[in-house]
């Protein structure tokens, strides 16, 4: 089976995301079933960022603003939104866990640290997937280094 680029995008900043969400039941410590559920979820929420991550590189303009924005942008903006929704649904259940961890450093700098240690990881995805999907970027006619266009075709003349 071969992956189109949005395909090969998607599965690579799912799978960091992966990466990045399994860090959770390492770093957190859960002592209850809905603690447990919530650190699972956090897992899952991280391959959701991932996705999101991968989804939004594919276009090569955005539509309302008419270029094509950054990658470090481009994932930092999604990983935020993503903390923000995360801490409004999960507030209260990452204020426990996190005081439960004892190597972090206490008193934790607040649960507002998601919206930031998300817009990073974020951002990372973002810039790692960009360097291995997205090698040498189109310029604003649509050509590559090479000269020829996305279709493949080369300029007229050569």
């Amino acid at each position: 089976m071969t992956l189109t680029p949005l395909m090969q995008r998607v599965v690579l900043a799912k799978s960091l995301g992966l990466l990045f969400g399994l860090l959770a039941p390492v770093m957190l410590t859960a002592n209850t079933v809905s603690e447990t559920m919530l650190v699972w979820g956090v897992v899952f929420w991280a391959v959701l960022l991932g996705a999101l991550v991968g989804l939004i590189g594919a276009p090569h303009r955005m539509p309302l603003l008419g270029t094509r924005l950054p990658a470090g942008v481009r994932g930092g903006w999604v990983g935020v939104w993503m903390g923000v929704i995360l801490l409004l649904v999960a507030h209260d259940g990452l204020t426990v866990l996190w005081a439960r961890s004892e190597w972090l450093p206490q008193p934790g700098p607040g649960v507002w640290w998601i919206v930031i240690e998300a817009a990073l990881i974020g951002v990372l995805i973002d810039l790692a997937v960009t360097a291995v999907t997205d090698p040498v970027a189109p310029d604003e006619r649509g050509r590559n280094e090479t000269g020829s266009n996305e279709a493949g075709r080369t300029r007229p003349g050569q």
